[in-house]
């Protein structure tokens, strides 16, 4: 049985302000990350300015950015993370990158943290190229920080996209799982269309002929994304409806599905709501993410 020290009334309001325990992350470690994570406005400057353009007003401004997310990640974790360092610049971002939250750590040592870096036009636009939406891409991000020691990467994107103000991004959006998934589909269309042009220049079209069963596996890699993606969408919402019915509550089912781990979201879409506030009950004696989750989305049901 695990023993917890600090008081219920401390973690919750952890817990509001986005600073989740990790599914591997026992009660001194959180308590560590959190106090890093609550001073990285004063101490991320001097850290890191030799190697990222960082400047203190940034910072200092943030919050008036991160407020426009805060209904949206309020709403659907129950997070509002207002010690979220923020800067601008276009440093090492692709020029259809609208921003991006860098999770790190600074020694070997230290505690995870994170901060945000947003595009310099966002300092006075609130979209960029027509395909971000400012308080769309903090809200996202948001939900990644939020998640900062979970390494969950079959729902992860499915989570963050919940933000977007398009249904069109929330259904087909997380239809990349990872960064290597992208960039593995792009060297396969690459190598697809270098085969391609060699033959068509070298005038070899019976070969081109021959060669056309290529393009099936482009072909292929998308069709198994799409059957993949929905899967997972039937997944997580099977896992909501359970969930709604074990804690009768919308609002909490919500919060409480950002807060699981992989395989516990397949499990409860399988599970009875008894089952469910049963396995809660007995890993919040267990868990430091329990023992708060629980307290904050279960107690009152039972």
């Amino acid at each position: 049985m695990m023993i917890v020290t600090t008081p219920l009334e401390t973690l919750l309001k952890f817990n509001q302000l986005g600073l989740i325990p990790g599914p591997d992350e026992n009660e001194e470690q959180f308590l560590q990350r959190a106090q890093y994570c609550l001073k990285l406005k004063e101490q991320l400057v001097p850290r890191l300015k030799e190697n990222l353009p960082m400047m203190q007003a940034d910072f200092d401004s943030s919050c008036l950015f991160l407020k426009e997310a805060y209904p949206k990640t309020k709403k659907l974790f129950d997070i509002v993370p207002d010690w979220i360092p923020v800067f601008f610049s276009n440093y090492r971002l692709a020029p259809w990158h609208g921003g991006c939250a860098w999770i790190f750590q600074s020694t070997e040592d230290s505690p995870t943290g994170a901060f945000f870096q947003l595009r310099n036009a966002f300092r006075t636009q609130e979209r960029y190229l027509h395909l971000y939406d400012r308080k769309d891409l903090i809200a996202h991000e948001l939900a990644h920080v939020g998640r900062m020691t979970f390494q969950e990467p079959v729902f992860e994107e499915m989570l963050a996209y919940q933000t977007s103000s398009s249904g069109f991004q929330r259904l087909f959006g997380p239809i990349v799982q990872s960064s290597r998934e992208s960039s593995f589909f792009v060297l396969v269309l690459i190598f697809v269309f270098l085969i391609d042009f060699f033959l068509v220049v070298n005038g070899q079209e019976q070969m081109y002929s021959s060669v056309m069963w290529l393009k099936i596996i482009p072909l292929g890699l998308i069709a198994y994304a799409l059957q993949r993606l929905f899967w997972k969408h039937r997944q997580l919402k099977r896992c909501l409806n359970q969930l709604q019915m074990a804690i009768q509550d919308k609002d909490k089912s919500s919060a409480m599905i950002y807060r699981l781990q992989d395989h516990e979201i397949k499990s409860f879409a399988l599970m009875t709501p008894k089952e469910i506030f049963e396995y809660a009950k007995q890993n919040s004696q267990l868990s430091l993410r329990w023992h708060i989750s629980f307290a904050a989305y279960f107690r009152n049901n039972s």
